[in-house]
């Protein structure tokens, strides 16, 4: 984990990158709500066919009944992957899911969910 979150940098390519972020997250019971692909979108600074893949996931393992009806918990476990092409291969973050939570409102699902980012990071990762 970095000071931003999680990050990984996948050498073989942006496809290689987003294939290996949706096995992993589903191994973990993460599901994709939204994906938005922004390339292009950025700027010409950052060329029209650079590729940059916004995933809104969810667990709801790790966000079960445990929270009930704490939807200030609840805003906070939800965080987006995002995949970019780099030019030296691709690039995966998220940001902590704690970063913006109160330590004290349910620090044992704060610390299940970052648990299960850490090893949907290690996966991504890990040999293709």
């Amino acid at each position: 984990m970095t000071d931003y979150g999680y990050s990984v940098e996948v050498p073989e390519g942006y496809d290689e990158a987003v294939t290996r972020t949706r096995i992993a997250m589903r191994s973990e019971g993460f599901s994709i709500l939204t994906e938005m692909n922004v390339g292009g979108m950025l700027g010409e600074e950052f060329g029209s066919a650079r590729q940059y893949l916004i995933m809104g996931i969810y667990n709801a393992a790790v966000t079960n009944s445990r929270i009930g009806n704490d939807i200030q918990m609840a805003v906070h476990l939800p965080c987006n992957f995002v995949v970019q092409d780099m030019s030296a291969g691709a690039m995966v973050a998220a940001l902590d899911p704690a970063e913006n939570a109160d330590p004290d409102q349910a620090p044992e699902l704060l610390e299940e969910a970052r648990a299960a980012l850490a090893r949907t990071f290690s996966r991504i990762g890990g040999p293709g």
